[in-house]
């Protein structure tokens, strides 16, 4: 089926600025085959066509969401004033676990992807936390997306370390009998991991808009064994690889303890930094840390909803963009960011680095801000070359908005508008490779009632169910977490100076 999208202010694509020009996208099968003035004689050749009339409506890219944790679907809104080591303890506790279904699975995954479409993000990079190691949570996740008609690229999350190996100081904090307990827990050693990987990937890569990607936890989390199967997996398949890093003073105290070096250093030696590695957060860098970031030209994720959300930091966006790095933007997990809105992040990114420095040249601008959450965010994950533009060639994942809206008037700079003025409402229509997942604000692909009903009750579960199961759990622990917290907060470490912004 091709499509016509007519008479629309279509956007011009240039790094840091753009601009915007009447006229025609036209599209065939999965691609782009047009973009200019009238459109409308070419069109004409296809017998199976749909005309858009975008004349009221702005034409753009979708929106990429760089790193998300959908698996978080249930948890938007539980958490306050918690850092992230023992926030993780409540989300992902140590013991008490929720065991879900795989229509559970299913359903959080689902309100994820419909937020994501509504508010134009026609790509979503899932990093699926599956503490199981089991194949249920990802494939139920990815039939959600397909489901959806959403474009996901997913990673198979990877952890062997144990509890207190991953984090300083716990092991000596807990009493014997509570180590032994935590120790005990079953996890999958990394043969298991890299197999799992591999099910995964032979199931969904390369089909119905899905990716399988490499997705070690954080390398404190991960063996060395581990990381290295992965280094040499995302080298020999040329896969790119999303690992936190360095979110947290807790996590630059964690390198210093445990390897000697800061986390950058390590991820290096174990052959992983390069381009095709992105670093999720990675907000305590050393200036030679942002250096070696540049060298490789690997990829960051700012997530300053969740980083604020946290108490985590503020990402050195400017002096890594500077040093050459590759920086996206991404919501962050549901728990965290507390929605898979993308319009609440890019406001966040484009208002946040307006503090901690008085020279306005440094600010990070709408514009910029946008590269992140189109072009950037598709090089984060190796698809620049596919999605992130309207150009002729490229994948048709399309988004229209109303330029009509009370919001865009007058219009100046629809770019600046979408940072400052408008919400995720203005997004009328979303194309996915070609065909129409989103129309006149309603959704083509499922029932958003039908699922209303269904999503609420399976939340409303989970809350009556785990919730505090998770919370007592998390209690076992968290005496000695706040102990580990404040010793790695008052720690003066030689490695890490003072972060600048």
């Amino acid at each position: 089926m091709a499509i016509l999208i007519k008479n629309g202010l279509v956007i011009n694509q240039k790094t840091g600025a753009h601009s915007f020009a009447s006229g025609d996208v036209l599209i065939d099968g999965d691609r782009i085959i047009g973009k200019g003035g009238d459109l409308s004689a070419r069109a004409a050749g296809f017998q199976d066509l749909q005309v858009i009339d975008a004349s009221d409506k702005l034409v753009m890219p979708g929106f990429i969401d760089a790193h998300m944790h959908s698996n978080e679907g249930f948890e938007m809104g539980r958490y306050d004033n918690l850092p992230l080591e023992i926030w993780l303890s409540e989300v992902y506790p140590p013991f008490g676990s929720p065991a879900m279904t795989w229509r559970e699975h299913y359903l959080r995954a689902m309100l994820v992807a419909i937020i994501s479409l509504r508010s134009g993000v026609t790509t979503l990079q899932d990093d699926v936390i599956n503490i199981t190691g089991t194949p249920e949570a990802v494939d139920a996740t990815a039939t959600a997306f397909q489901d959806a008609g959403l474009r996901a690229w997913i990673t198979a999350s990877m952890w062997d370390e144990s509890y207190c190996n991953s984090l300083p100081f716990v092991g000596d904090l807990v009493p014997a009998e509570m180590k032994a307990r935590l120790d005990a827990m079953p996890a999958p050693d990394w043969k298991a991991q890299i197999e799992l990987f591999e099910e995964l990937s032979g199931k969904w890569h390369g089909k119905d808009n899905m990716r399988i990607i490499l997705g070690p936890c954080g390398p404190q989390r991960c063996s060395e064994k581990l990381l290295q199967e992965v280094a040499g997996l995302s080298e020999a398949r040329d896969l790119p690889v999303h690992c936190h890093v360095l979110e947290t003073k807790t996590q630059a105290v964690t390198g210093a303890e445990k390897y000697g070096r800061t986390l950058v250093q390590f991820l290096k030696d174990m052959g992983l930094m390069t381009h095709r590695l992105t670093m999720n957060h990675a907000i305590w860098l050393t200036d030679e840390d942002i250096a070696t970031m540049g060298e490789a030209r690997c990829s960051t994720t700012h997530n300053p909803l969740a980083n604020l959300k946290l108490g985590s930091g503020v990402s050195p966006v400017r002096r890594m963009m500077n040093a050459g790095v590759n920086v996206a933007l991404g919501c962050d997990g549901v728990a965290s960011a507390d929605t898979a809105d993308i319009f609440v992040a890019f406001k966040a990114a484009a208002g946040l680095h307006k503090i901690g420095t008085f020279d306005y040249n440094d600010w990070i601008s709408a514009h910029e801000v946008y590269d992140m959450a189109t072009t950037s965010a598709a090089r984060s994950s190796l698809m620049e070359k596919e999605v992130g533009t309207l150009e002729e060639g490229m994948l048709a994942d399309v988004i229209l908005m109303d330029k009509t809206d009370w919001g865009f008037m007058p219009l100046h700079d629809p770019i600046k508008k979408i940072a400052f003025s408008v919400n995720s409402d203005v997004v009328t229509h979303s194309i996915v490779g070609g065909k129409l997942v989103m129309e006149d604000r309603k959704l083509k692909t499922v029932n958003e009632n039908d699922l209303r009903g269904e999503i609420a009750e399976a939340a409303a579960k989970f809350e009556r169910d785990h919730c505090p199961e998770m919370s007592k759990g998390a209690a076992e622990v968290r005496p000695y977490l706040d102990q580990m917290y404040d010793t790695a907060t008052t720690r003066e470490i030689g490695l890490y100076p003072r972060v600048k912004v």
